[in-house]
């Protein structure tokens, strides 16, 4: 039997499959991207999904496969699959840790070479040649920008907020929304919320779908944030093709 993970900064989906890939269990946890959460509660929530799938067989877990968000080199997977390791059903199974992105690239293109771009909680682009080259963007983190994600649209729509309340911007029906949804009125109550709401990475991405709902409405300011994460997602694009055959 195979079990395979794919974890976001936002859920886990975990799947058990025998030899010819039938699928038999898929289970959804909480979030296990190991720089979202603290790596207490992603471990937890990989365990929860393990678990749950190994109670729907009697036969041994061949090989594991993770797909998580931020992982970003040997050491990160190193450290992963030594945790995975500890788990009593997996002490013999064959475990292999990388970023999602390798999950969504196989996933999408099945194996063969082109782009694929994951715009979740966090974003990341991945590419491969028929060569099998290969070439990563983005995927540095929230602190770095996670441009063209749910994060990256909360946190334009935070700044836009800014910048409305004081008259900077004109307001729009999307910052007023934004005003009623963190019920500000005064400058106070906007320090505030910026003092504790900024560095929350995914409270900041549950604030797209408000970003998308205005810019179907075609409110201004929301469209403006939609082409700038847009226009951030071209450049991972056009970086990845850049440095492919």
């Amino acid at each position: 039997m195979f079990i395979g993970i794919d974890g976001g900064g936002t859920k886990t989906k975990t799947m058990l499959t025998d030899e010819r890939l039938n699928i038999i269990h898929t289970v959804e946890t909480g979030p296990s991207s190991i720089r979202t959460v603290p790596i207490e509660e992603s471990l937890k929530n990989i365990f929860k999904g393990i678990d749950l799938c190994i109670d729907k067989t009697s036969r041994p877990i061949v090989s594991v496969f993770a797909g998580l968000g931020d992982v970003s080199g040997q050491e990160d997977s190193a450290f992963m699959i030594s945790k995975l390791k500890e788990h009593s059903a997996l002490k013999d199974s064959v475990i292999n840790v990388k970023n999602d992105v390798f999950n969504a690239h196989t996933g999408a293109l099945d194996g063969h070479h082109g782009i694929a771009i994951i715009l979740g909680t966090g974003s990341v682009a991945f590419g491969k040649d028929k060569d099998n080259n290969t070439h990563r963007a983005g995927g540095y983190s929230y602190k770095e920008g996670d441009f063209g994600s749910a994060f990256h649209l909360g946190k334009l729509a935070l700044q836009t907020l800014g910048k409305a309340f004081d008259y900077r911007i004109e307001s729009s029906p999307f910052t007023e929304a934004l005003l009623k949804h963190f019920g500000i009125s005064t400058f106070f109550d906007m320090v505030k919320m910026y003092d504790e709401y900024y560095t929350r990475r995914t409270d900041v991405a549950k604030l797209a779908p408000i970003v998308t709902e205005y810019a179907a409405k075609n409110d201004p300011n929301a469209l403006d944030i939609v082409g700038k994460a847009t226009d951030e997602v071209l450049l991972m694009i056009k970086a990845i093709d850049r440095s492919l055959n």
